[in-house]
Protein backbone atom coordinates (compact mmCIF):
# COMPACT_ATOMS: atom_id res chain seq x y z
CA UNK A 1 0.00 0.00 0.00
CA UNK A 2 1.53 3.30 -1.45
CA UNK A 3 1.72 6.15 1.23
CA UNK A 4 -1.04 8.07 -0.13
CA UNK A 5 -3.05 4.54 0.20
CA UNK A 6 -2.33 4.39 3.91
CA UNK A 7 -3.03 8.69 4.73
CA UNK A 8 -6.29 7.36 2.80
CA UNK A 9 -7.39 4.70 4.67
CA UNK A 10 -6.38 6.05 7.96
CA UNK A 11 -8.49 9.11 7.44
CA UNK A 12 -11.45 7.02 6.04
CA UNK A 13 -11.62 5.19 9.83
CA UNK A 14 -11.24 8.29 11.41
CA UNK A 15 -13.78 9.91 9.33
CA UNK A 16 -16.25 7.08 9.67
CA UNK A 17 -15.86 7.30 13.84
CA UNK A 18 -15.78 10.82 14.52
CA UNK A 19 -16.91 12.61 11.11
CA UNK A 20 -15.14 15.69 9.33
CA UNK A 21 -15.48 17.77 11.91
CA UNK A 22 -14.66 15.49 14.96
CA UNK A 23 -11.09 14.68 13.19
CA UNK A 24 -7.74 16.19 13.51
CA UNK A 25 -4.92 16.04 10.94
CA UNK A 26 -2.49 14.66 13.75
CA UNK A 27 -4.70 12.25 14.64
CA UNK A 28 -4.90 11.00 11.11
CA UNK A 29 -1.25 11.15 10.99
CA UNK A 30 -0.66 9.34 14.01
CA UNK A 31 -3.26 6.72 12.70
CA UNK A 32 -1.56 6.76 9.55
CA UNK A 33 1.98 6.16 10.77
CA UNK A 34 3.34 9.31 9.08
CA UNK A 35 4.06 12.72 10.01
CA UNK A 36 1.59 15.68 9.70
CA UNK A 37 3.40 17.30 7.04
CA UNK A 38 3.75 14.30 4.88
CA UNK A 39 -0.36 14.29 4.60
CA UNK A 40 -0.18 18.11 3.47
CA UNK A 41 2.23 17.11 0.92
CA UNK A 42 -0.44 14.89 -0.49
CA UNK A 43 -3.53 16.78 0.59
CA UNK A 44 -3.48 20.21 1.05
CA UNK A 45 -6.00 20.60 3.64
CA UNK A 46 -8.49 18.14 5.70
CA UNK A 47 -11.13 19.11 3.37
CA UNK A 48 -8.88 18.30 0.02
CA UNK A 49 -8.19 14.80 2.12
CA UNK A 50 -11.85 14.24 3.08
CA UNK A 51 -12.87 14.79 -0.08
CA UNK A 52 -11.21 12.25 -1.34
CA UNK A 53 -11.72 10.34 0.88
CA UNK A 54 -15.61 11.00 0.45
CA UNK A 55 -14.74 10.41 -3.48
CA UNK A 56 -13.00 7.29 -2.89
CA UNK A 57 -15.62 5.86 -1.12
CA UNK A 58 -18.29 6.27 -3.57
CA UNK A 59 -16.13 5.14 -6.05
CA UNK A 60 -15.68 1.88 -4.40
CA UNK A 61 -19.63 1.42 -3.43
CA UNK A 62 -20.47 2.68 -7.39
CA UNK A 63 -17.68 0.20 -8.58
CA UNK A 64 -19.24 -2.43 -6.53
CA UNK A 65 -22.91 -2.22 -7.15
CA UNK A 66 -22.79 -1.50 -11.12
CA UNK A 67 -20.33 -4.20 -11.98
CA UNK A 68 -23.08 -6.63 -10.14
CA UNK A 69 -25.42 -5.13 -13.29
CA UNK A 70 -22.62 -4.61 -16.45
CA UNK A 71 -23.75 -7.56 -18.21
CA UNK A 72 -26.65 -8.42 -17.46
CA UNK A 73 -29.52 -8.04 -20.22
CA UNK A 74 -32.86 -8.47 -18.40
CA UNK A 75 -33.63 -5.37 -16.95
CA UNK A 76 -35.65 -6.54 -14.08
CA UNK A 77 -32.87 -8.83 -13.17
CA UNK A 78 -30.38 -5.80 -13.36
CA UNK A 79 -32.46 -4.01 -10.57
CA UNK A 80 -32.71 -6.78 -8.33
CA UNK A 81 -28.56 -7.55 -8.94
CA UNK A 82 -27.95 -3.49 -8.20
CA UNK A 83 -30.61 -3.93 -4.76
CA UNK A 84 -28.77 -6.89 -3.86
CA UNK A 85 -25.27 -5.66 -4.35
CA UNK A 86 -25.86 -2.67 -2.70
CA UNK A 87 -27.33 -4.68 0.68
CA UNK A 88 -24.40 -6.59 -0.25
CA UNK A 89 -21.64 -3.46 0.04
CA UNK A 90 -23.79 -2.19 3.54
CA UNK A 91 -23.04 -4.85 5.08
CA UNK A 92 -19.64 -5.63 4.21
CA UNK A 93 -17.95 -1.85 3.91
CA UNK A 94 -19.32 -1.11 7.33
CA UNK A 95 -17.13 2.15 7.43
CA UNK A 96 -17.44 3.86 3.94
CA UNK A 97 -21.29 3.92 4.56
CA UNK A 98 -20.28 5.03 8.36
CA UNK A 99 -19.22 8.12 6.39
CA UNK A 100 -22.06 8.51 3.57
CA UNK A 101 -24.64 8.23 6.71
CA UNK A 102 -22.48 10.75 8.93
CA UNK A 103 -22.18 13.51 6.52
CA UNK A 104 -25.52 13.07 4.74
CA UNK A 105 -26.53 16.29 6.66
CA UNK A 106 -23.50 18.41 5.18
CA UNK A 107 -24.62 17.66 1.46
CA UNK A 108 -26.41 20.28 0.89
CA UNK A 109 -23.74 22.83 2.50
CA UNK A 110 -22.43 25.86 0.45
CA UNK A 111 -20.56 27.26 2.83
CA UNK A 112 -17.24 25.57 1.57
CA UNK A 113 -15.84 24.69 -1.42
CA UNK A 114 -15.31 20.82 -0.41
CA UNK A 115 -19.37 20.75 0.72
CA UNK A 116 -20.45 21.65 -2.88
CA UNK A 117 -17.53 18.86 -4.55
CA UNK A 118 -19.02 16.40 -2.09
CA UNK A 119 -22.34 17.10 -2.94
CA UNK A 120 -21.81 16.91 -6.32
CA UNK A 121 -19.93 13.85 -6.65
CA UNK A 122 -23.26 12.09 -4.40
CA UNK A 123 -25.35 13.49 -7.24
CA UNK A 124 -23.33 12.21 -9.91
CA UNK A 125 -23.77 8.69 -8.08
CA UNK A 126 -27.55 9.38 -7.32
CA UNK A 127 -28.18 10.26 -11.43
CA UNK A 128 -26.43 6.99 -12.70
CA UNK A 129 -28.79 5.09 -10.26
CA UNK A 130 -31.61 6.88 -11.73
CA UNK A 131 -30.81 6.61 -15.32
CA UNK A 132 -30.86 2.94 -14.61
CA UNK A 133 -34.47 3.46 -13.71
CA UNK A 134 -35.31 6.13 -16.25
CA UNK A 135 -34.13 3.32 -18.92
CA UNK A 136 -36.67 0.64 -16.93
CA UNK A 137 -39.31 2.98 -17.01
CA UNK A 138 -39.23 3.36 -20.79
CA UNK A 139 -39.00 -0.14 -21.49
CA UNK A 140 -42.22 -0.72 -19.26
CA UNK A 141 -40.88 -2.68 -16.43
CA UNK A 142 -40.75 0.15 -14.04
CA UNK A 143 -43.71 1.85 -13.02
CA UNK A 144 -44.36 4.78 -14.87
CA UNK A 145 -45.22 7.03 -11.81
CA UNK A 146 -42.07 6.27 -10.09
CA UNK A 147 -40.10 9.39 -10.29
CA UNK A 148 -36.59 8.32 -10.57
CA UNK A 149 -34.37 11.01 -8.63
CA UNK A 150 -37.18 9.90 -5.73
CA UNK A 151 -36.42 6.07 -6.13
CA UNK A 152 -32.55 6.54 -6.05
CA UNK A 153 -32.77 8.78 -2.95
CA UNK A 154 -35.02 5.71 -1.49
CA UNK A 155 -32.31 3.56 -2.58
CA UNK A 156 -29.12 5.71 -1.03
CA UNK A 157 -31.01 6.03 1.90
CA UNK A 158 -33.36 3.24 2.66
CA UNK A 159 -30.02 0.76 2.35
CA UNK A 160 -28.50 2.97 4.36
CA UNK A 161 -30.70 2.57 7.22
CA UNK A 162 -29.48 -0.15 8.96
CA UNK A 163 -26.77 -2.49 8.91
CA UNK A 164 -28.64 -5.83 9.97
CA UNK A 165 -28.85 -8.04 6.66
CA UNK A 166 -32.37 -8.76 7.68
CA UNK A 167 -34.47 -5.43 7.74
CA UNK A 168 -31.93 -4.23 4.84
CA UNK A 169 -33.02 -7.41 2.53
CA UNK A 170 -36.80 -6.58 4.36
CA UNK A 171 -36.09 -2.86 2.81
CA UNK A 172 -34.84 -4.03 -0.20
CA UNK A 173 -38.01 -6.01 -0.91
CA UNK A 174 -39.89 -3.10 -0.39
CA UNK A 175 -38.11 -1.15 -2.68
CA UNK A 176 -38.21 -3.72 -5.03
CA UNK A 177 -42.14 -3.92 -4.97
CA UNK A 178 -42.59 -0.24 -5.30
CA UNK A 179 -40.26 0.12 -8.54
CA UNK A 180 -41.54 -3.03 -10.10
CA UNK A 181 -44.45 -3.50 -12.53
CA UNK A 182 -46.13 -6.61 -11.46
CA UNK A 183 -46.53 -7.13 -15.11
CA UNK A 184 -42.33 -7.97 -15.22
CA UNK A 185 -41.91 -9.40 -11.48
CA UNK A 186 -41.40 -13.05 -12.44
CA UNK A 187 -38.34 -11.91 -14.57
CA UNK A 188 -36.58 -10.64 -11.53
CA UNK A 189 -36.66 -13.51 -9.40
Amino acid sequence: MSTREKILMAARKAFAEKGHDGVSMSEIASNAGVKKALIYYYFPSKEDLYYEVWRYSLDELEEHIFREVENENVYVKKIKRLLKAYVDFVTNKKEIIKIIQREKENLTRKDQEMWKKVHKRYIEFRDKISGLIEMGKSDKKILEVVDSEVAAELILNGLNATVDPDKLNGIREIIWRGLINSDNEKAGD
